[in-house]
Formats: C-alpha cells, sequence, structure tokens
C-alpha cells in the first residue's frame, strides 16, 4: 500500500515492501543495528556544497560539530553501503527518481519518490538502493563531526552591512525539522534544531535571509538561476551550485533568470524559532502499511 502525507506543503511518499526484496548474496556486507547491509559503494557520488563550524558560529552546545550540504548522485542500480546516524542527524529531499530505503527501524523496505523527505534522526542504521533506471540525485543536510583534512570550511567574510528588500514573488516553505537536542542525549545541540526549506522564487523575484544573526544557512540552487546579495559581493549562482550565509552574515536573493529558480536551504536555528509547528514526522522510520 502507497502511504502519502501532505505535510507543510510537501508531498512524502512511502511504499513499504518486504526487506529481503533484494539478494544480498555476493555482496560484502556488515550489520549496524541488527540490519545487515552492503559495505561497500555502488554507482554514486557526491559534492560537498557548504560545510560551516557551527563552534565558530557561537554554538557551544555543537562546538566540534559542522553543518554540511551535500548533492548526491545515485546511478541505476547505486548503492549507498550501510551506515548509522547516532551521532549525525540529517535531512533527505529526494529530488528526481525513486530509490528504496533499508532501515533498522523496520522490517519493510520503503520507497521514496520524487519530493519525499527522510529525517534521520536518533540510533538508527540504514543504506539506499536505486533499483530503477532514472539517476536518483539527493540534496543532504546534516550535523556530523569531522574526522580529516577533507572535511575543512572555506572562510566566510562576517558582517550585516547588507541591506534586504521585501520579499516578493516568491514562495517559501518549511519542510522538515530535526531537533538536535532530542537527537543527542549529553546536552548536544540543547535548543537548536536542523531545519528544511524550500524556496521558489519567480523571475525577478526576491527572497530575503530568513534566520537571525547567529543562525548559519547554506544553500542550493536545484533549478534555474539566482544572484546571491551579501558581504561577499553580487554572486551568480547556478543550476546545482550552493553558498554559504554564516559569521553574522546576512543576504538576499535575486531571480536574474527567465524562469522560476528552485533553492533549498539547510539552517541550524534555535529551538523557538519553529515552535509549535509540525516536525514532518520521519514516515520512512514507523509510519508504515503492510
Amino acid at each position: 500500500m502507497t502511504i502519502r502525507t501532505a505535510t507543510l506543503g510537501l508531498a512524502i511518499a512511502a511504499l513499504a515492501t518486504s526487506a529481503f526484496a533484494f539478494d544480498l548474496g555476493g555482496l560484502k556486507t556488515r550489520v549496524l543495528y541488527g540490519l545487515e547491509g552492503p559495505s561497500q559503494a555502488r554507482d554514486i557520488s557526491n559534492t560537498v556544497l557548504g560545510n560551516t563550524a557551527l563552534g565558530e558560529e557561537g554554538i557551544a552546545s555543537l562546538a566540534g560539530r559542522n553543518l554540511r550540504t551535500r548533492f548526491w548522485t545515485i546511478r541505476d542500480q547505486g548503492i549507498v553501503p550501510i551506515h548509522d546516524h547516532a551521532n549525525r542527524p540529517a535531512v533527505f529531499t529526494i529530488l528526481t527518481g525513486e530509490i528504496y530505503e533499508y532501515t533498522s527501524t523496520s522490517d519493510e523496505r520503503i520507497l521514496h519518490e520524487a519530493g519525499g523527505l527522510a529525517l534521520e534522526e536518533g540510533e538508527l542504521a540504514h543504506w539506499w538502493l536505486n533499483e530503477g533506471d532514472e539517476t536518483v540525485h539527493l540534496i543532504a543536510f546534516d550535523v556530523f563531526e569531522p574526522r580529516n583534512s577533507d572535511d575543512t570550511v572555506a572562510p566566510v567574510p562576517a558582517g550585516i552591512d547588507v541591506k534586504t528588500p521585501d520579499d516578493q514573488g516568491v514562495e517559501h516553505e518549511l519542510l522538515g525539522v530535526v531537533s538536535l537536542s532530542n537527537h543527542f542525549s549529553d546536552g548536544t545541540g540543547a535548543g537548536w534544531v536542523l531545519s528544511t526549506y524550500r524556496a521558489t522564487l519567480q523571475p525577478g523575484g526576491s527572497l530575503a535571509s530568513f534566520v537571525n544573526v547567529g543562525e548559519p544557512l547554506q544553500s542550493f540552487v536545484w533549478e534555474g538561476e539566482v544572484t546571491e546579495h551579501g558581504v561577499k559581493g553580487p554572486i551568480k549562482l547556478a543550476t546545482h551550485d550552493g553558498s554559504t550565509v554564516a559569521g553574522g552574515a546576512q543576504a538576499w536573493w535575486e531571480n536574474t533568470g527567465d524562469t522560476p529558480a528552485v533553492m533549498y536551504f539547510g539552517v541550524i536555528e534555535p529551538e523557538a524559532a519553529v515552535e509549535g509547528v509540525p516536525r514532518t514526522a520521519p514516515l520512512a522510520h514507523g509510519s508504515h502499511e503492510g
């Protein structure tokens, strides 16, 4: 049975089927949280578009962790190997195609369709499989602990001397929220959430930075092109480009193209900013029908 839930303007679709529909024979595997899955990646790639050290943003309870944005490509028969999210809350949005998720929190595998959302939080393990013939693209925002030199953070100019116009010609919506306070049990992230937003700007439309100073955000352009106006000066962002607004900076985005532009944002902001807003319950991790 297909389950479709519309929450905060985002359609979440999941099809529950047998978790043993895919034969792991011939693949190297390992077990995490009681779930067996492939231990090696196949036909996937990802590009890091943003990486912000949260301790340097003045968020003491997240010192030693970064906000990161990655754009994923998972080709036909591609596999994202099994991994856990016990120390790495994340939000994934499926942009194209269909992909199966196998998770330790369910005996059924989940089919995510384009437009779907997955919140990865708590002590769970999972892996992903693209069984179709269409390439899958995902945009992922997560909070993680950098462990090697590849996790360097590009400096972001500080300053707030940016005059932002009123929003016009834009639809802006909150998609999903992960409570960092609830994810961690040791006080890490206390009082903060990882939120993801989507904005559609019509040609000539504009969107001002929608968070307060000290709340870092990372952006991703999925369709169209925009110009980002900020302390770094006007910057042209084309399709699949990303940018970071941090260090106390502000910014605004203008659709300078001839077609609508679609952007996604990952934001670290206080829990109070989304108080009373539904979290967009993680359908893939507990709301199934056989």
